[in-house]
């Protein structure tokens, strides 16, 4: 009772004793933050300043001034360029940064070019760039002069956009460019290493002979995803110098992730009937993107210019897998894809979301809609895959057990007579092989004299000893109440005689600790294809064999025989 107590007191005791804890230190992070008058040691520096007031713009001889973002009314063929005066108030290490939608962006600091991306076409694949964060770094004799802008786009939506300006130091832009999606940024880094953790358990899962290329292309989904999101909100300029991943990882993610999810829902979605269709649109997103990215590489299209017909494919794609998924659904009531379909609806309905709000913003950037539907998506997919996981190992495991159970003699744990006829005929090359018939002898004697249950000891010594000698290069089987098979591949016939003579050892040393007389006869040959026409014929000469061997007890009595009281 004492020791019940005590056991009891000191678990409450530790369970307590780490909750206060917990909030000891907790409270004394937050208290001694500002009781304190420690040194800042922060290296983030979060000064982030608005240089979107007081440009000029050449279209009025730089004669009004204005604040930025702002549309100006340029000609087709004519670039925005637009002027400010760098302050004299500058931060240690400062940079002018603004976002770039579509534009190619060259600086200027009192007519010396510091900064031009996008100008030169020959350095780029396509008409346009992507979205993009021009940095211009700022020397400590330039505050006071002349800051010239020039930004040029193909696109009507971008073309005369001058967007918004910062001045801020290195670390305080890196943490401005975060804090402007903020969690967002650090859910597309979770997108992608979900996609990562997925791509390499499917790889891995073909290792081990566990194929779902399900999972491989729902793994690639999220990495596209996440890298598009990246991408938009400019975080994946931190992680590559690739100019051409940062600036189209957008368009190569609108070509290829439809591909990717239609892959998806073809193997783990169960439609109740074939759909060609839906085979055929995947054929043409396929084709699509080949002649898409083989256009911008051959510098004839970009994948932008392309990519109303991209888009008008993947609209046909989703209103059709829409109507397929609600006919399965309503019509032929298909529960057991009913939970992806679930998945697949939110994914298309953030989508179509995602959509009409790029549109509305003039495609300036993607909004939250997406990454929340991509991440409920993967998220109710990989529960789904993880349910599917379960059911089918439940089935393996079961097939596993009753095949075990079929094949498998209850009394030694060996093979039985059934498992011994199905191994028989993998055979198609039986060259080689041995067969080893024994039998365990007076197992009569053994029972009437000494009960049952020693007649199964003798039953389970006999299986015993010959697993010893033989489990490693062949397999024992019981076929019968004191019979027993042993089928050896590919073993000479000098190391099958030495084990022989082991055998027949064991028996003699099992013999001696039994109250009863002990004994097994053996007949082992091997296939001899002059005599045997085939393994069932090698089995019938070792039966002969061990009945030669059993010829020995004739006429003998047995030795031990139980004391009488």
């Amino acid at each position: 009772m004492w020791k019940k107590f005590k056991e009891s007191g000191i678990k409450k005791f530790n369970t307590l004793g780490f909750l206060i804890l917990t909030v000891m230190m907790l409270g004394s992070l937050l208290y001694f933050t500002d009781a304190l008058d420690m040194p800042n040691i922060y290296l983030i520096d979060r000064d982030v300043f608005s240089f979107s007031e007081g440009w000029t713009w050449q279209g009025d001889n730089f004669q009004e001034k204005y604040s930025l973002p702002r549309y100006f009314d340029v000609n087709e063929d004519e670039p925005l360029v637009i002027r400010n005066t760098i302050p004299d108030e500058l931060p240690s290490g400062a940079k002018i940064a603004l976002k770039s939608y579509f534009n190619y962006v060259v600086a200027k600091i009192d007519g010396e070019t510091v900064y031009a991306v996008g100008d030169d076409s020959d350095k780029y694949l396509g008409k346009d760039l992507g979205n993009f964060w021009a940095v211009i770094d700022i020397t400590p004799e330039d505050p006071g002069k002349t800051l010239e802008l020039t930004l040029f786009s193909n696109i009507p939506t971008s073309k005369g956009y001058a967007p918004e300006i910062v001045i801020a130091s290195g670390t305080g832009l890196l943490g401005h460019i975060f804090l402007q999606k903020g969690a967002w940024n650090a859910l597309s880094l979770v997108t992608i290493l979900f996609g990562i953790i997925v791509v390499v358990s499917s790889i891995l899962g073909r290792i081990y002979k566990q194929k779902d290329s399900g999972l491989l292309f729902l793994g690639i989904t999220a990495l596209l995803m996440g890298s598009w999101f990246l991408g938009d909100s400019g975080m994946l300029q931190l992680l590559t110098k690739n100019t051409y991943l940062t600036t189209r990882i957008t368009f190569i993610s609108t070509l290829l992730n439809p591909i990717s999810f239609a892959l998806y829902i073809r193997e783990t979605v169960q439609m109740t009937k074939k759909r060609f269709l839906t085979d055929f649109l995947t054929a043409l997103l396929i084709l699509n993107a080949i002649i898409c990215m083989t256009l911008e590489h051959l510098d004839i299209l970009g994948i932008r210019d392309t990519l109303p017909i991209s888009t008008l494919l993947l609209a046909i794609f989703i209103i059709y897998n829409m109507a397929i998924f609600i006919i399965e659904l309503i019509y032929y009531k298909n529960k057991n894809a009913a939970s992806e379909i679930r998945a697949i609806f939110i994914y298309f309905f953030f989508g179509i979301l995602e959509t009409v709000f790029f549109i509305i913003n003039k495609q300036k950037g993607s909004s939250y809609f997406m990454l929340i539907g991509t991440t409920a998506y993967i998220v109710m997919s990989l529960l789904n895959r993880y349910k599917e996981y379960t059911e089918r190992r439940k089935v393996k495991e079961d097939k596993e057990y009753f095949e075990r159970v079929a094949y498998t003699d209850a009394l030694t744990g060996g093979g039985n007579r059934a498992g011994f006829y199905r191994d028989l005929e993998t055979i198609t090359d039986p060259e080689g092989y041995f067969i080893i018939q024994a039998d365990t002898d007076r197992l009569k004697y053994i029972n009437d004299y000494f009960g049952h249950a020693n007649g199964d000891r003798a039953i389970i010594d006999t299986y015993k000893v010959l697993c010893k000698n033989f489990c490693e290069i062949g397999t024992v089987y019981r076929i019968g109440g004191d019979e027993f098979s042993v089928i050896v591949k590919s073993t000479g016939r000098d190391e099958i005689e030495k084990i022989m003579e082991q055998v027949k050892n064991d028996v003699a040393l099992v013999a001696e600790d039994r109250i009863y007389d002990f004994s097994v006869s053996f007949g082992a040959v091997m296939y001899d294809s002059s005599s045997d026409k085939d393994i069932n014929a090698t089995i019938v000469r070792a039966d002969r064999k061990m009945y030669e061997d059993k010829k020995r007890l004739r006429d003998t009595v047995p030795q031990k025989m139980p004391v009488v009281h």
